[in-house]
């Protein structure tokens, strides 16, 4: 029996691997274990520690891969280059206010750039950043720095980013037109996160006063839960400790451990008829047809197609047939097809828009409560119990119709303001027409 000799090491130790990469590395595993069941021409002991000397990945990142694999049918998404575990100083709620401020300025006929928003952010959150820390966040939100004619330039949205707000509640605005009882009663669900060390940032002190405090934020909670305009729903509730202490929250949750809690604790809790309202994170967007064409090898694509029976001809690329495939797979969400069963709708939020889910404020409330009551003495599980209390105490029925309220008044501050930036642009469009 044949044994290759360890290969030199073909990438560079620690660059993230991209997307692509990541399908690479998996196929080679695929293949070792394959090896390995048939006894090839390799001798195999562990595939991943052989996986590893022939990609120059390690041995950890190649189980992190196969395992997300095998529970998503997906890979995790990839990172950019560069310390991406520092959250960024500027919280998500204050996204509407930032929002809310370009659209002011370019009403009122003004420009508006990365130092007006970073004076905003000083004078109304007292968050000091840097200008490129500005522009980056913005870019995320899906504001483009651009240049019209015969303007300068300044901050613009995305005209894809409007549209999916747009569709977004005129969906909404559609169920309200509805007679009352073929409404759709509309359901918030979010994920959030409490650390151990969550207390509040400020106190009065004196000369040569000060506090004593646990350095770092320790070890955190990670939680999800839905709200009904009637208050938090019952029995839905679900909290566990994260493997890891920093980093995006998000990287706890899965598609597998999201699944669960869906069919197994939110469907059966709902009243009938409900629109269950949710953010467009990785988890839960999963699709029926998960993977996608540009992850399959030619020959996959070709099976894909057979099995499903779709023609398809000798002579055609890879291209045409990963248009074949893309155009008959099946993109639409799990969520929407479980939620269909029980007769209720999903609508997906608009990337970065938290202020139009009020449960981000239920957050708020809670963690203010325990940073309120938090001391050197309170223990990891006594900041859950005051988590629990404050759902208790403080989310009343009345709390959360006013949570309502106020973002159906954000909703139509977008709807009005959508229609007039649209007629602008038409208004511009037709001036450089007949110019």
């Amino acid at each position: 029996m044949r044994i290759f000799q360890s290969v030199e090491r073909p990438r560079k130790c620690g660059r993230p691997l991209t997307y692509e990469e990541k399908w690479i590395v998996f196929h080679v595993f695929e293949t070792f274990i394959k090896e390995k069941q048939e006894q090839g021409i390799i001798e195999i002991d562990d595939p991943y520690n052989l996986t590893s000397q022939y990609t120059g990945v390690a041995r950890s990142v190649i189980a992190n891969i196969v395992k997300s694999v095998r529970k998503t049918g997906n890979v995790s998404p990839s990172i950019s280059p560069g310390n991406r575990t520092q959250p960024t100083a500027i919280p998500s709620l204050a996204e509407g206010r930032i929002r809310e401020f370009v659209f002011e300025q370019h009403r009122q006929g003004e420009v508006c750039n990365a130092t007006h928003l970073r004076a905003l952010l000083k004078d109304e959150f007292s968050i000091t950043v840097h200008e490129r820390t500005v522009r980056r966040y913005l870019n995320r939100m899906g504001f483009g720095w651009v240049r019209t004619k015969n303007r300068p330039r300044s901050l613009r949205e995305k005209a894809e980013i409007r549209q999916q707000r747009h569709d977004y509640l005129y969906e909404l605005r559609q169920n309200r037109q509805l007679p009352v009882a073929e409404r759709y009663r509309v359901v918030y669900l979010d994920e959030s996160f409490l650390h151990h060390h969550h207390g509040a940032q400020f106190s009065w002190f004196s000369e040569e006063d000060f506090v004593e405090r646990s350095s770092g934020k320790g070890r955190r909670w990670c939680f999800i839960h839905a709200m009904q305009k009637e208050g938090l729903i019952d029995g839905v509730f679900l909290i566990f400790e994260a493997k890891q202490g920093r980093g995006d929250y998000h990287q706890q949750f899965d598609w597998s451990l999201f699944h669960r809690w869906f069919t197994e604790q939110l469907l059966p809790q709902l009243p009938s008829r409900c629109l269950i309202v949710l953010d467009r994170c990785c988890f839960h967007m999963v699709a029926k047809d998960s993977m996608l064409p540009g992850q399959m090898r030619k020959a996959e694509l070709r099976e894909w197609l057979t099995d499903r029976g779709l023609n398809w001809e000798e002579k055609w690329l890879r291209a045409r047939l990963m248009e074949e495939v893309d155009k008959h797979r099946d993109k639409k969400p799990m969520v929407e097809i479980f939620a269909e069963e029980k007769g209720h709708k999903v609508l997906f939020l608009p990337v970065h828009h938290p202020e139009l889910n009020p449960i981000e404020l239920v957050w708020a409330t809670a963690k203010n409560y325990c940073g309120a009551i938090f001391s050197n003495h309170t223990s990891f599980q006594d900041q859950r119990q005051h988590l629990t209390e404050s759902f208790n105490r403080d989310i009343t029925p009345e709390y959360c119709a006013k949570l309502y309220e106020h973002v159906r008044q954000i909703e139509d501050k977008y709807w009005d303001a959508d229609l007039a930036i649209d007629d602008e642009l038409e208004s511009a469009q037709e001036d450089n027409d007949l110019s």
